[in-house]
């Protein structure tokens, strides 16, 4: 077309480009692969393209590679598969927290003279829609005050692990906690206060608990900590800890220093029990820590 030599105008694309032969061999690579893999198009090209990534050595790519040959016939690698077709590094500037780059990548056919003779690998750097996706999964999830894991979120998890607990005979805690007099603590040092209280409360749990563990607000001042594959004595020691983590020194809110404690009450799964019966049962226990006189577990 007039000219045009179409291989500037894939230099150009904010999209990876490279073209392989029959055989593997890489014979195109665009800049983008360039900046984003560091090698250049002079010492890629001529390479195989399982040489240079490993791990596309599989009979998926294989296959994959051989139905566009054969049939031209276009192939899918979906981010929400596979995350990657390639491993590449994040590019800069990307989000923080991933490894590698995300990734969304099509494999499509090239004919010469009226034969499919190479395939092109189209790469798309997807980590910043992917990064925001995952925001908006941990907002849906997450409370906006405290970060700690939101009601409806819980109930989905109390619900797959009490069926865990049933079917595969496991044990499992949970602990409710209530702050004590909190409506006394808003009262006399401010609400914005009380918000510092329950962020401070979250962030403790967090750090006295297992990766396995789940911190999540259930209503106002009141909390729910799921302990899976835990039983009574480990769980009351947990409870215990939970408790002494907001005992032993106090909140501080700009120039306001208080000392919060919390209450709480521990259940562990019986057979048969559905949601409501172990939630019962820890309300239960913790409306008798607070009788008996607060900060304490029961």
């Amino acid at each position: 077309m007039n000219g045009l030599d179409f291989s500037q105008v894939l230099e150009t694309l904010s999209l990876g480009i490279f073209v392989l032969d029959a055989e593997g061999r890489i014979v195109f690579w665009n800049r983008w692969m360039e900046n984003a893999s560091g090698h250049s198009a002079g010492t890629t090209i001529g390479q195989s393209v399982f040489g240079l990534f490993p791990e596309l050595e599989t009979a998926v790519f294989r296959r994959s590679l051989k139905s566009v040959l054969s049939f031209g016939n276009f192939v899918y690698f979906s981010q929400k598969v596979h995350g990657h077709l390639i491993s590449l590094p994040p590019l800069p500037g990307s989000p923080a927290g991933f490894d590698s780059m995300e990734q969304h990548c099509v494999m499509g056919p090239i004919r010469k003279d009226g034969k499919i003779a190479y395939v092109y690998v189209q790469v798309e750097d997807v980590t910043e829609a992917v990064s925001g996706e995952r925001l908006l999964s941990s907002l849906a999830m997450r409370d906006a005050l405290t970060s700690a894991y939101n009601r409806r979120y819980f109930d989905r998890r109390l619900a797959e692990e009490l069926e865990r607990c049933k079917r595969y005979r496991r044990s499992l805690g949970l602990v409710m906690l209530d702050i004590d007099y909190f409506k006394h603590v808003n009262d006399r040092h401010g609400h914005q206060f009380g918000d510092a209280a329950l962020r401070e409360a979250v962030a403790r749990w967090t750090q006295s608990l297992r990766s396995s563990d789940l911190v999540a607000r259930y209503g106002g001042e009141e909390f729910c900590v799921l302990l899976p594959e835990t039983g009574p004595e480990e769980g009351l020691a947990l409870s215990e800890r939970l408790r002494s983590a907001m005992a032993t020194s106090e909140v501080s809110y700009r120039d306001i220093h208080a000392r919060i404690t919390v209450s709480a009450g521990a259940a562990f799964f019986r057979e048969g029990d559905g949601p409501d019966d172990i939630l019962r049962r820890s309300d239960e226990a913790l409306y008798r820590a607070k009788t008996r006189g607060r900060n304490r577990v029961e």
